[in-house]
């Protein structure tokens, strides 16, 4: 679905709040709430991911298509805090969403966003939802093995990779969860696309400055080879000043990461 020429709407149902695409029945929206959210009971539902969030995958028989819904868990009270006055993540999504699409970069086309708010303006539930991607493989799933079968895939994906990551801080968009779990790989046999996931961390700022664009490749991991040709790419006349500073900048994280995790270990927090 192109979105720079589709349109969303937004109104109140029944005390719930809804950003829908503008081509989206009614009907589908009722059987959603009324089977999905008021009875969690909607046919043919296939659980993905349920961790710090739940991805459900629906074969939706009014659309006519696979869907994936993203519930936000809602239970620590920062969130709860800082969501009476910002944009929910759900809300977060779907603009990033927007702007790679407008960007001509690949995100799983969004549908919905649907949301009830409490008195004191709480979120009592988020969901956002998409068109499911049928894709090849994760790109953490070869990337986090150095020595995989299937190692070149990765390499082989570093040029379009750079050359679209490129284009995402031109259009000033910050993904700010950039790495390769992030990242689903689709067709790579005939005419790979990339499409990325997980943007309710996103910003579109009115100009990135090179620190931006250093702080969202940092979590990027891949070989030294790779990474060459990746910011070869990304920054052809300045690649190697990227390299280096990227790669102080993932020292700098792992090292806040590890002290953080220590601190949770001594006080037995568990990771959310």
């Amino acid at each position: 679905m192109n979105l720079k020429n589709t349109s969303f709407i937004s109104y109140q149902k029944e005390g719930i709040s809804i950003m829908i695409r503008s081509d989206i029945s009614e009907r589908w929206l009722d059987n959603f709430i009324n089977q999905f959210i008021n009875m969690n009971s909607l046919d043919k539902a296939e659980v993905l991911y349920d961790k710090r969030n739940t991805i459900t995958k629906i074969d939706d028989q009014i659309l006519g298509k696979e869907i994936a819904v993203k519930e936000f868990h809602l239970e620590k009270t920062y969130d709860q805090l800082r969501f009476r006055l910002l944009p929910s993540k759900a809300e977060r999504s779907l603009k990033i969403a927007r702007a790679l699409k407008e960007a001509g970069l690949k995100t799983p086309g969004p549908l919905a966003v649907i949301e009830k708010r409490g008195k004191t303006n709480e979120l009592i539930f988020s969901y956002y939802l998409t068109n499911y991607v049928d894709y090849d493989f994760n790109m953490l799933d070869i990337a986090k093995d150095f020595e995989h079968p299937e190692r070149y895939k990765i390499k082989e994906l570093m040029p379009q990779l750079g050359k679209e990551v490129k284009r995402m801080h031109q259009a000033n968009i910050v993904h700010n969860d950039l790495h390769a779990g992030n990242i689903l790989v689709k067709d790579f046999e005939t005419k790979p696309k990339l499409y990325y996931i997980d943007l309710n961390r996103g910003r579109i700022k009115d100009e990135l400055s090179q620190k931006d664009k250093i702080n969202d490749l940092k979590r990027l991991k891949f070989t030294a080879q790779e990474k060459k040709i990746f910011f070869k790419n990304y920054a052809p006349g300045n690649w190697k000043y990227y390299y280096r500073k990227v790669s102080e900048a993932r020292q700098k994280r792992r090292k806040f990461v590890e002290t953080k995790n220590k601190i949770r270990e001594f006080f037995g927090i568990q990771k959310g």
